[in-house]
């Protein structure tokens, strides 16, 4: 069961990849946003986390799944 969980194909990869980046970007806009001093705190801890989140994701698709960048 963890082999078929842990398996990605590389569409499911490269969604993961890009959902993943989106994810990041977000989270380094909130990162970004943080200037003001009013989101100072909320804005470094969601931008925090997202990147977080969005990097643990990039490393799980590119580490189980197939490499969506190599063309066959």
């Amino acid at each position: 069961m963890l082999t078929t969980l842990a398996t990605l194909t590389a569409h499911t990869s490269r969604q993961i990849t890009e959902l993943a980046a989106l994810v990041g970007l977000i989270g380094g806009l909130a990162l970004a946003a943080a200037v003001i001093p009013g989101l100072r705190k909320a804005g470094l801890v969601i931008g925090g986390l997202l990147l977080a989140v969005g990097f643990a994701a990039i490393i799980y698709a590119i580490h189980f799944g197939v490499s969506p960048y190599v063309v066959k």
